[in-house]
């Protein structure tokens, strides 16, 4: 029983990519050895003093968390104060820290899709628009019975997909030359003689995230000693990844309605309501954790109402001012969803893995 670390982060960042994060975030293998193994993976969303204690009490190898242990540069490591004791603490028990962050919050089924869904809203598309994921042509030239082996290995590892539209490649017949010269092993031809071989050129579209994956399938599918194949950034851009998300409810609610619904979705007994609204609520917005105070695609998309957490004062000013209805229901409810979400997933993909949520986590933030 056991898996590598590498391949836990493998998963983690084929479902939330790291080219996604801000360039302000701090995600990935914060501490620890990706050669490791590991037998117990605890989730969190912050690293605090309960969540090591208990990750240390649980025998745990590795924590996953959403927001990172270490956010600022950090010049020491002593038990003088909270960061240093928790980090000294968890090297002490060979227990990791990994955290996927901003790129978990905007990847598809990542937090803010996530957040739709448990609100019951269905059409869901992108607030406002973030990163575009980077497309890549790879050609390779394939001996002409090889080539359905190859195109199908590619297509299977995640190339070829446009739009809806899977194993979309295109081929051209050809005749390819080459001269096997001395310490080669070439699957067709004999050493010194020029050979010239019936192929195909081979081409299709990988997504940045799957890029190396497809190589290495291309690769191990093909019979030559030395495959030929290149790759090329393309001008268009592939899926388009969004801060926060907008959809609609299946039957239009009230106000009143749609806050009880809420509060009962994401466990909370409180939110905080800023402006209102004279008719139903049926497109809502979301955006996790933090607000950012960007209501262009709030306004752009005609929300009636946008669920979010954190809303800071002049923020809320700015909301009234513009007629928006905005529900802060906290930091913490808004996240704390995504946890059994990432639970499925490696559950779902390494089976020799077990994988807890910590049962010490609470919202920090009472109103009495």
């Amino acid at each position: 029983m056991g898996v590598k670390c590498s391949e836990i982060i493998m998963v983690l960042e084929e479902f939330a990519p790291v080219f996604l994060a801000e360039d302000w975030d701090n995600v990935g293998l914060l501490l620890g050895n990706r050669e490791s193994e590991i037998n117990k993976v605890m989730l969190c969303l912050d690293v605090t003093s309960r969540v090591v204690d208990e990750a240390i009490k649980q025998k745990v190898d590795l924590i996953i968390s959403h927001h990172p242990l270490i956010f600022k540069s950090i010049k020491r490591v002593t038990c003088d104060d909270v960061l240093g004791r928790n980090i000294y603490k968890l090297i002490q028990n060979n227990i990791g820290v990994y955290c996927a962050h901003t790129n978990l919050d905007v990847t598809t089924d990542g937090v803010n899709e996530h957040l739709a869904r448990t609100l019951g809203l269905s059409d869901v598309k992108n607030l406002n628009t973030y990163k575009a994921e980077k497309l890549y042509k790879i050609v390779v030239f394939v001996p002409e019975e090889s080539v359905d082996n190859v195109r199908e290995a590619m297509c299977k590892a995640g190339a070829g997909w446009i739009g809806n539209y899977s194993d979309c490649t295109f081929k051209v017949k050809g005749i390819g030359t080459f001269r096997p010269l001395e310490g080669t092993n070439p699957y067709i031809g004999t050493k010194g003689s020029l050979e010239e071989v019936s192929e195909y050129k081979l081409e299709t579209i990988v997504p940045q995230k799957g890029l190396q994956r497809v190589i290495d399938c291309m690769m191990e599918a093909h019979p030559y000693e030395e495959v030929a194949y290149d790759v090329y950034p393309m001008a268009i851009d592939g899926k388009q990844y969004g801060m926060g998300k907008i959809g609609v409810l299946e039957e239009p609610q009230t106000l009143e309605s749609f806050i009880a619904v809420l509060k009962e979705k994401l466990g909370t007994n409180y939110v905080r309501v800023i402006g209102g609204t004279e008719h139903n609520v049926k497109k809502v917005a979301v955006f996790c954790g933090s607000f950012d105070g960007n209501l262009s695609g709030v306004l752009k998309g005609k929300a009636d109402v946008l669920v979010t957490g954190d809303i800071k004062y002049h923020t809320a000013q700015d909301i009234l001012e513009m007629g928006i209805c905005v529900i802060d229901a906290g930091h913490f409810n808004t996240e704390i969803i995504i946890l059994e979400k990432i639970k499925e997933l490696l559950n779902g993909k390494l089976s020799d893995l077990e994988v807890i949520s910590n049962n010490v986590e609470y919202d920090p933030i009472k109103i009495t």
